[in-house]
């Protein structure tokens, strides 16, 4: 809705995705302290993740690309190219994965914390996410982009030129809502936080994706969009990673 540039080319979109970083981090390091985390590990888990935010906003282009030429288009990587959310989610989860690993070989050398606590991380990690990923569907807002289908009750988009279903701010307050949940989960219980989370914004983006509007390309599946089969994914990887928390439960009950 407000696209324009505030100062030095940096509108409103750029702005609330720093703010929604900011948010996230402030949130994991409250979470830190919560919950006892060392100083080492959260530091291992700062730069992890920092290093999950870069690669996975260029992540987010790249599927973004790909979609589209598998849309018909021509495979594109300039300022035209939109990007994705969920494809960046990829990215970011892929390097996250990688630095904190290896980073965690090299720090804990001589013990296996990293190891013992990557649920704990997860969990803060998934409840900042959330939290970030609202600050950031507002900034989509005020861009204009991820908008819904069309609709005379809708908001009126000046780039677009008609009412659209505010899908954007619909996101948002769930994702504030999901924040809410995950923060009083992961707070209370440990290594229920990843799971929920892919599997509760698995279910909501896929159903979203029925009311959004803007052309994101295609995939190898005719039938669903980009979103709606990595959300498919998503909710399977939360409901096995659900399924071996359970699992080891039950086992640790039972010793």
């Amino acid at each position: 809705m407000y696209p324009y540039e505030l100062f030095f080319g940096i509108t409103l979109y750029e702005v609330l995705i720093v703010v929604g970083y900011i948010a996230a981090i402030a949130l994991f390091r409250r979470y830190s302290v919560k919950t006892g985390m060392s100083a080492k590990l959260y530091n291992l888990a700062l730069v992890s993740v920092t290093a999950g935010a870069v690669g996975g906003y260029l992540s987010g282009y790249l599927f973004q690309a790909l979609y589209d030429w598998l849309g018909g288009g021509g495979f594109h990587l300039n300022r035209s190219t939109g990007s994705t959310y969920l494809g960046g989610l990829i990215g970011a989860l892929a390097i996250i994965a990688v630095v904190y690993f290896v980073g965690g070989a090299l720090v804990f050398r001589d013990s296996r914390e990293h190891l013992e606590h990557f649920a704990d991380v997860m969990d803060g990690y998934a409840a900042g996410i959330a939290l970030g990923h609202g600050f950031g569907r507002i900034g989509c807002l005020m861009a204009g982009c991820c908008y819904g289908l069309p609709s005379e009750h809708g908001i009126y988009f000046p780039e677009l030129g008609f009412r659209a279903i505010p899908t954007q701010l619909f996101e948002a307050v769930f994702l504030f809502l999901l924040a809410a949940f995950l923060w009083r989960l992961v707070t209370r219980t440990s290594g229920y936080g990843a799971p929920v989370y892919f599997i509760a914004y698995g279910v909501w983006r896929f159903f979203l994706e029925f009311w959004r509007g803007d052309d994101r390309g295609k995939t190898v599946v005719d039938f669903l969009t980009p979103s709606q089969l990595v959300s498919v994914l998503l909710v399977a990887v939360g409901l096995v990673l659900l399924f071996v928390k359970r699992r080891k439960e039950r086992r640790h009950d039972e010793t």
